[in-house]
């Protein structure tokens, strides 16, 4: 064993056995954990929700599959479903430890972004030990990784592994993996057609393409969430609270675990006056501006909890106020009977707190709390739908109790009967059919214990005792129980029922069967997450998505779109809108500008256009000299041109430096190599734009399709001198092909080792002045 892998295992134990955690999991014959042995991640850290756990030490499925499609493909045998043996699995739990109480990590960064690559890694890596690991066999996972995730997200994070855990540790004796793994991973471009070699509207096009477009929402899925959040009628209550959330999204730019834990005190106004305390509104300004009380993710000091929610404020621009406060004032209104609810369970630390434990209730009034289905009595059709239209435009207790109020007196004046659903329900919780070992007793009016089948299927005259049933729910029922646990804020506790978005846990009647949800009465009170938006977005395996439910066509049902793209979206319109970086960089709650910059994915025709020159100078450069001035302010231009240009600025002025450049600005270049700042008005280019033989004029940039054509150049210029050098002959006419073509290479190595914006021969011939003349010329 690898020494460095020894003390990364101990050092694990010691922590496991710092943080009173059992480091043996007793695993079934599945490699799945016993019940009641995995580690409860969330509840390790001090967090709450949602529950995160390390269970499975075996192969992951997915993986596997994968793994085993490219074995078949080689003509290899598939291998079989294991479990891991005892050093990756005592890997897998090292890292959790170190994630969780040194880095610091949240739960959720821990199961999805270590715990899953690793039983990937540890998939395909079966057959060998950890510290045996290779090159091959870390290249391996991370194509298997692509493969399972469409994304290329899963083996990013293997790739990651590999570095910040294997390599890092000293976990292989092979080791470091990474910098070759890095190299292998660089995916080589398809040749693309030098830029002057196309048209004009295909040089306009690549000026117009967004800068790492794939993190922005596919254009069509974007405009159908918006279509769909914004007009389309929730057909459910999870759908109300999904839509709310959304577009709250979308109007703020906050990440998925922002808007979904807003709070229901989530208003928060700022009023402006000047000195004489006048409000600003009148003179000119704005006398308030509206925020939004959150908790902003990514906020945390160094090596503090990171299940502490941090309370901020977010700015609402006026153009938003009022579809903000109307969409928060619905989601508060329609889950308020939900939060009464949750704050007398709370209170009391019961679960049906409008009764008291040793009541006697008609099973009839009773299944509406434990199920949430608001009809019990088998009514039409046609009456079921008037009343849910109903209830479905304010979701209020009233409408609610009239429903109630319905079916009592239904059931008194007629011989109505019990609904199948409601029968069946207490059929099972009486112990007939069920696998349940705390079966609830039915009772007389009298309190005295009776059978389902004593009963005579007539549930009119069933009772329950309240305190029995509690119990009940408590064993059998664990899913449903209510989120009744408090968060942690940095000086209080924030109760479960202070959360805007509340909604009724596993709602059947209403999700799956078309009913509707009674609210006011459900004792299932959920807390949101993330996956209340999410499987709605497609971003999680769902089979019953927004787009599947209100999509206008079959195309539009099959749309995805992933929610942290719509902040990747609103950061970008407002670097476009021209907004300061700081005033970005405050509205997302981050610390450094530079964290906006890697949301900017602006095209280099939007950033030029943003950049303000005087009207009158704008007017008098024209264009061209425009858009280089604009390029010399943005810092994506540099050589001789330039370095004149801010000589003459800071010497003489703005004037004199803007007249310089109109008389220079046909200096400006785009080449297929970077770009070039000299003036060729009467002579082409000297050089045949072959710029990288040592032009002084020519500047690096960032540009991947200049980087792309300097790679394929080079191995080009490789493979000539290679087959030049294998012939035997001894003309001079190969040694200056050989010549030519090393002082080509040469010149393309320096050009892709120059950082962007500088000049990569700085010394070269400047080929803009008339060669020198010799004695033997005119």
């Amino acid at each position: 064993m690898n020494i460095h892998f020894d003390a990364f295992v101990r050092h694990g134990m010691a922590l496991a056995a710092t943080h009173g955690v059992s480091w043996e999991i007793s695993l079934d014959h599945t490699g799945a954990a016993v019940k009641g042995q995995e580690w409860d991640l969330t509840k390790l850290a001090g967090g709450v929700a949602p529950t995160h756990r390390l269970r499975h030490l075996c192969s992951d499925p997915s993986a596997l599959s994968a793994l085993n499609g490219v074995r078949v493909s080689n003509g290899l045998p598939p291998l079989p479903f294991v479990t891991f043996s005892t050093p990756w699995q005592d890997l897998i739990k090292a890292a959790v430890m170190q994630q969780l109480f040194v880095r610091r990590n949240s739960p959720g960064h821990v199961t999805n972004s270590v715990v899953r690559p690793l039983r990937v890694i540890a998939t395909c890596l079966a057959a060998i030990e950890p510290w045996q690991a290779t090159v091959d066999d870390m290249a391996l996972a991370v194509a298997i990784g692509k493969e399972v995730q469409a994304s290329g997200k899963l083996g990013d994070l293997i790739a990651g592994l590999t570095n910040d855990l294997f390599d890092i540790n000293h976990l292989t004796d092979s080791g470091p993996l990474y910098p070759a793994l890095a190299s292998s991973r660089l995916q080589t471009r398809a040749p693309r057609r030098s830029k002057f070699l196309r048209s004009q509207s295909e040089i306009k096009h690549s000026l117009e393409e967004r800068k790492r477009a794939e993190r922005l929402p596919e254009r069509r899925a974007f405009w159908e969430l918006v279509r769909i959040v914004m007009t389309e009628q929730p057909l459910t209550f999870m759908d109300e609270v999904r839509f709310a959330a959304i577009r709250i999204m979308i109007l703020t730019g906050f990440r998925i675990g922002e808007a979904v834990l807003l709070p229901v005190d989530w208003r928060t106004e700022r009023h402006y006056y000047d000195s004489k305390q006048r409000p600003a509104g009148e003179l000119g300004g704005y006398s308030h501006s509206l925020m939004i009380r959150h908790f902003a993710e990514k906020q945390q000091a160094k090596n503090a909890r990171s299940t502490v929610l941090i309370e901020r404020s977010h700015y609402v621009p006026k153009m938003f106020e009022d579809i903000v406060m109307e969409t928060l004032a619905r989601a508060v209104a329609i889950t308020d009977p939900l939060r009464n609810t949750l704050r007398k369970q709370v209170d009391t630390g019961r679960l049906l707190p409008d009764f008291q434990p040793g009541d006697l209730v008609p099973v009839t009034r009773i299944y509406t709390f434990l199920t949430g289905n608001a009809f019990w009595l088998d009514l039409s059709d046609v009456q079921k739908k008037s009343l849910i239209d109903r209830c479905r435009r304010h979701y209020s207790v009233e409408s609610f109790a009239e429903i109630q109020r319905l079916q009592e007196q239904m059931s008194v004046h007629s011989q109505v009967k019990v609904s199948a659903a409601a029968s069946m329900y207490f059929r099972r919780m009486a112990g007939i059919d069920s696998r349940d070992c705390g079966a609830v007793s039915l009772r007389n009016e009298d309190g005295k214990a009776i059978s389902f089948s004593s009963a005579g299927g007539d549930l009119h005259s069933a009772f329950v005792r309240i305190g029995e049933l509690e119990s009940h729910l408590r064993t059998a029922a664990a899913s449903k129980l209510p989120d009744a646990e408090p968060f942690s804020l940095e000086d209080r506790n924030f109760a479960s029922w202070e959360f805007l978005f509340l909604h009724p846990k596993r709602s059947l009647s209403e999700e799956r069967n078309g009913g509707i949800c009674d609210v006011s009465r459900y004792f299932a009170v959920g807390r949101p997450d993330e996956g209340l938006v999410n499987r709605g977005l497609g971003e999680q395996k769902s089979r019953d998505t927004l787009f599947q439910r209100y999509g206008q066509s079959a195309a539009d049902k099959e749309l995805v779109l992933t929610s942290h793209s719509l902040r990747h979206l609103q950061n970008t319109e407002l670097f476009r809108l021209g907004v300061a970086d700081t005033i970005i960089s405050k509205r997302f709650n981050r610390r450094s500008v530079v964290q906006s910059y890697e949301y900017d994915h602006r095209s280099l025709a939007e950033e030029l256009d943003q950049l303000e020159l005087p009207d009158e100078v704008e007017a008098a450069l024209g264009d061209k000299a425009s858009t280089v001035a604009r390029m010399i302010q943005l810092g994506r231009a540099s050589g001789p041109i330039v370095n004149a240009f801010k000589q003459i600025q800071s010497s003489e002025g703005d004037a004199a430096a803007f007249d310089f450049l109109k008389a220079e600005a046909d200096g400006f270049h785009a080449t297929p190599y970077g770009h070039c700042l000299n003036s060729f008005t009467v002579d082409p280019c000297p050089k045949h734009l072959e710029c990288f033989s040592g032009c002084r004029h020519l500047s690096a940039t960032d540009l991947p399709e200049n980087r792309s054509h300097l790679q394929t150049l080079e191995l080009k210029l490789v493979a000539t001198v290679e087959a030049a050098e294998a012939r035997s002959s001894s003309s001079l006419g190969r040694s200056n092909q050989i010549h030519h073509a090393k002082t080509r290479l040469a010149g393309v190595r320096t050009l892709l080792a120059t950082a962007p914006g500088e000049k990569p021969f700085p010394g070269g011939q400047d080929l803009s002045l008339a060669a020198p003349k010799g004695v033997l010329d005119e």
